[in-house]
């Protein structure tokens, strides 16, 4: 069953259960389950599982059904002030955290996100709310640059209007950007990063793509860039759940609509045939 955005009540605990938890407890899940004995795991990237399971992902079941089962560690202690469709929010949030720790963000960077879907817009969140950073947030999609704005963007970049390395390179004096986050999973825009990018700085690749991507190799040794790749987050969730809380107010305005379970084919049909529309629509089950 699909569904890994979760968040719920604790019906039952297994014997084994050593955490303390107990039926009643509302919680929030840690979907990415580890194996926790290769070698990404036992070097802290447990994210990089080679044989990682995940609730409601391959075959496993999910938020969408009645009950999901979870090892003790998915599970984190929602706050008794957080609504559940807020803690719903709390792993696509913790992609964006884990992003903008692989940037090395400080006060003062200028910082470039490609593609201002859902994801890329907690990576615009958290810098704004975290730092002082001058964000350009590109994307062709004029309704999903106008709610980049909204959240704080500085500058609006459409690759359709204007050329974002040219743009980039203007607004910053010809240092371009500190850090470039790529979330759109486009060749093109993971091939613009390294373009973008100022000499010393951080690429970060969010995006996925099954395409090879290419680099003039010069590039790298002139600017001694560093690339990070970001996979799902790492010890992410506690620090979400506390910023979420704190700030409820962007919360809500990320959540589009919320609506009762039994709407869920009315949910898809939306997101499907308006997809520039909808952040996230929340679904809630009426007993919850």
């Amino acid at each position: 069953m699909y569904g890994h955005e979760l968040s719920g009540v604790v019906e039952e605990v297994g014997e084994g259960v050593v955490s303390g938890a107990k039926p009643g407890d509302r919680v929030i899940i840690e979907p990415a389950i580890p194996c926790g004995s290769c070698y990404p795991c036992l070097s802290g990237k447990y994210n990089c599982c080679i044989d990682m399971k995940f609730v409601g992902s391959f075959g496993g079941q999910g938020g969408f059904a009645d009950y999901v089962a979870v090892p003790e560690r998915c599970i984190h202690p929602m706050p008794d002030e957080m609504e559940y469709r807020i803690g719903a929010l709390c792993e696509p949030f913790t992609i964006g955290a884990q992003a903008v720790k692989q940037a090395g963000v400080k006060d003062g960077m200028t910082v470039t996100i490609l593609g201002m879907g859902p994801i890329g817009l907690t990576i615009l969140i958290l810098l704004k709310q975290l730092y002082a950073v001058r964000v350009f947030a590109v994307d062709v999609v004029p309704e999903r640059l106008l709610t980049a704005k909204q959240f704080g963007a500085d500058v609006l970049i459409n690759p359709l209007e204007a050329d974002p390395v040219q743009r980039v390179k203007e607004l910053t004096g010809g240092e371009y950007s500190n850090a470039v986050i790529e979330v759109a999973g486009l060749k093109r825009t993971m091939e613009q990063t390294i373009h973008l990018v100022s000499a010393g700085g951080h690429v970060v690749i969010v995006g996925l793509t099954s395409d090879d991507v290419s680099f003039p190799g010069i590039l790298f040794t002139k600017k001694e860039v560093e690339i990070r790749g970001s996979r799902n987050s790492v010890d992410q969730f506690p620090f979400i759940i506390d910023f979420l809380s704190r700030n409820r107010e962007l919360a809500d305005a990320f959540i589009t609509a919320t609506m009762p379970f039994r709407d869920i084919a009315h949910a898809f049909h939306e997101t499907k045939t308006k997809p520039n529309a909808f952040n996230k629509i929340i679904l809630m089950f009426d007993e919850v």
